[in-house]
C-alpha cells in the first residue's frame, strides 16, 4: 500500500473527528431540546459537506427536475462503500437514516445516531417492526427517511447493485410518500472496499421523485423494480463513460 494512501487516510480520519467534535454542540442540543432538533440535521449536512471540502474531494450535487428540498421523501441510494454515508448526508434535506444496530456500540457517535436516526436489528422481527413505527412517526413529524435498500454493501461487482429489499418501498407505499432515488457516483473509488481513502471526484444525482400514485402495497414488486432500474441505469451510464 502506498504511503500517500495511509497518510491521506489518517488525515481524513483526523478531519472527520475534528468536525464531529466541532459540531457536537448543535448535534447534542438537537437531541436534548426538541425545538432545536432540525438544527442537528443541518449539522450533519454541514459535517458531510465540510468533510469532502477539507479532504480536497470535489463534490457535485445535481438535482433533476421535480426535486423539492422542502418535501418529504423516502430517499434511496446505491451502497458500494462506507463513504456513501457522508455522501448521502451531504444532501440539504432533513432526513433520518435507517442504520444497523451495531452503530450503537461506537462511543458518542452511537449515542448521537441512536437519538437522531433510526436503528434496526435486521435479525429481529420486533426490531424491524419498531423501525416501521419509528419511520412512520418521523414522516408524520416532517422528516424524510434515508435508506440503502440493498441492505448493506452487498454488491458482487460494481456498478451492479444487489437486489433491493422491500422495506423502503413498503414504507413509501404505506405512507404515500414519493421515493427520491439518489445515485452516488464515484464514491466507490474513494473507499474501495476498505477504510482507506483514495482521491476521486464524487457526484450525487437526485433523480426525479417517483410518485406512489397508481401503486398500492400489492404492487410492491413492480414499484421496487421501477426504482431499481432508474438507479442502475444511471450507474451503468456513469461507469461506462
Amino acid at each position: 500500500m502506498k504511503i500517500f494512501t495511509v497518510i491521506y487516510s489518517f488525515y481524513g480520519l483526523l478531519v472527520f473527528s475534528s468536525l464531529f467534535i466541532f459540531f457536537s454542540i448543535p448535534l447534542l442540543l438537537g437531541i436534548w431540546f426538541r425545538g432545536l432538533k432540525k438544527m442537528a440535521y443541518w449539522a450533519h449536512h454541514k459535517i458531510a459537506r465540510t468533510f469532502f471540502a477539507f479532504i480536497f474531494i470535489p463534490m457535485k450535487i445535481r438535482y433533476e427536475e421535480g426535486v423539492d428540498l422542502n418535501k418529504k421523501y423516502v430517499i434511496i441510494a446505491n451502497h458500494f462503500s462506507y463513504i456513501d454515508i457522508p455522501a448521502l448526508a451531504a444532501l440539504n434535506i432533513p432526513f433520518k437514516f435507517i442504520g444497523k444496530m451495531q452503530v450503537n456500540n461506537i462511543p458518542v457517535l452511537g449515542y448521537i445516531f441512536k437519538n437522531l436516526h433510526i436503528m434496526v436489528d435486521r435479525d429481529s422481527k420486533e426490531s424491524r417492526k419498531q423501525t416501521y413505527i419509528d419511520s412512520f412517526n418521523s414522516i408524520d413529524e416532517g422528516y424524510s427517511i434515508g435508506i440503502f435498500p440493498e441492505g448493506g454493501i452487498k454488491t458482487e461487482k460494481v456498478p451492479k447493485m444487489a437486489p433491493f429489499k422491500n422495506g423502503a418501498f413498503a414504507m413509501a407505499l404505506e405512507k404515500q410518500v414519493p421515493i427520491l432515488p439518489v445515485s452516488l457516483l464515484g464514491a466507490y473509488k474513494i473507499m474501495k472496499g476498505s477504510f482507506f481513502i483514495n482521491w476521486s471526484p464524487c457526484e450525487v444525482v437526485c433523480h426525479k421523485p417517483i410518485s406512489t400514485d397508481g401503486f398500492t402495497t400489492k404492487d410492491i414488486d413492480k414499484f421496487r423494480d421501477k426504482c431499481y432500474k432508474i438507479l442502475q441505469s444511471e450507474l451503468d451510464k456513469a461507469y461506462n463513460e
